[in-house]
């Protein structure tokens, strides 16, 4: 009789995983709804007060309430049932979009209003994404886990390429509609938290040290990347560059705006810039599995200079996304290297508070980003924060090369 534990069977693919793809699927019916709101709200804005200021305040609001869920968020679902969290996370986004489809129907839109539904359409958003690594875990075999994130970034990808497009042209319909939809797709994460099969956990006991305080487990995470020199690394660059896409992605609306295009071109440019990274998501897998990650990081850093100055040139609206698009390319390649590194070597009790500590640094300066960038252009056009940009992303590519990435060449390089 041959024994069963001799030898270990290979995995179903990821297409017959029932479970990742009920996930996948309703998480990124959930992305295209935030995508949505991202799109319509600064329109709406721009519409009804033609001030850049005020759009960097609504994206800034977001932007900040993503920033403060995040670390709490990752507390969360290192303790309580996930499910739950699921739908609690879920819930906040449905909600958000009621109130504002509610108030467009009535044709009565305040800025404050605006300000507080992006605040909690961020809230929800931040517990969704804390559950996503501990989740993948609990779903994906762990030999299949660089084909799921890489699955992960398309997801992503692939709602920020739809969004804008159909957001803008339901705006261009009526500036109801965008809130509609957005309304009817944050019930995809709803869905899937109920079809989903496996055990989500968390793990039932928290193996934290005993002579810890409980009160002080919260911060485990804040001390594991302490500890690493590669995450403290990580941590300063997510900070820096997600903040100026923050900034970017509110300027490519506005110099949209002000060549003069219509709520339609506006979506159908942020989709050719969105592109981008869906091409890069579709790719990061190749690219991962033959670029050691300090290259992939060298190479993304260099892309994000020369996007952001073509982004300047005096061209037609849509070959500004374009532009948009090359900054963005290589950007999901080293979000996969660098999730699957943490997968790799991050226990399952700290999962969410570790990936939520590094989310909240590469969520700390969005909200300056976007807000600076909004009275920038404002005061002087939007090519003064545009090669602001462009200077910061020179300025981390060149600070790259100088200290010869040699601590991420040492985590990363065996990815």
């Amino acid at each position: 009789m041959t024994s069963g534990l001799t030898h270990r069977t290979a995995p179903e693919p990821l297409r017959r995983n029932r479970d990742y793809q009920v996930w996948w699927s309703g998480a990124a019916v959930s992305n295209i709804g935030s995508c949505l709101l991202a799109t319509a709200v600064p329109l709406l804005v721009l519409e009804t007060s033609g001030s850049a200021g005020r759009a960097g305040l609504a994206a800034g609001a977001a932007a900040m309430a993503k920033l403060l869920g995040s670390s709490p968020a990752g507390a969360l679902v290192d303790r309580y049932p996930r499910r739950a969290l699921l739908l609690v996370a879920s819930a906040l986004q449905f909600l958000a979009a009621v109130s504002l489809l509610a108030a467009a129907v009535r044709d009565h839109i305040g800025l404050a209003h605006l300000v507080t539904a992006a605040a909690v359409e961020g809230l929800g958003y931040s517990l969704h994404t804390a559950t996503e690594l501990p989740l993948l875990r609990r779903i994906v075999p762990e030999e299949q886990h660089r084909s799921a994130l890489s699955r992960e970034q398309s997801r992503k990808a692939t709602a920020q390429l739809a969004g804008p497009p159909l957001g803008g042209l339901l705006f261009s319909w009526s500036p109801v509609a965008p809130f509609a939809a957005a309304t009817l797709c944050f019930l995809g994460v709803t869905g899937a938290a109920l079809a989903l099969r496996a055990p989500l956990g968390p793990p039932v006991r928290d193996p934290a040290p005993r002579d810890v305080p409980r009160r002080t487990t919260p911060l485990a995470g804040l001390r594991h990347v302490r500890d690493s020199p590669f995450l403290r690394y990580m941590l300063v660059w997510f900070a820096l560059v997600n903040g100026a896409f923050a900034g970017l992605g509110l300027l490519l609306v506005v110099l949209c705006h002000d060549r003069g295009a219509a709520a339609a071109t506006v979506g159908l440019t942020q989709a050719i810039g969105s592109a981008g990274a869906v091409a890069g998501a579709w790719a990061c897998e190749r690219l991962t599995a033959r670029m050691a990650g300090a290259r992939l990081l060298g190479a993304a850093s260099w892309m994000l200079v020369a996007g952001t100055v073509a982004m300047a040139v005096p061209l037609d609206v849509p070959l500004v996304g374009l532009a948009y698009a090359g900054a963005l390319f290589l950007t999901p390649a080293v979000n996969v290297s660098f999730m699957e590194y943490m997968v790799r070597t991050v226990p399952e009790h700290l999962t969410g508070r570790i990936s939520m500590t590094m989310m909240t640094a590469a969520r700390s300066l969005n909200w300056l980003f976007a807000m600076t960038v909004g009275a920038m252009a404002d005061r002087w056009g939007p090519l003064v924060p545009l090669f602001a940009l462009a200077g910061l992303f020179l300025t981390l590519a060149c600070a790259g090369h100088a200290r010869g990435s040699v601590r991420v060449s040492a985590d990363l390089g065996g990815l």
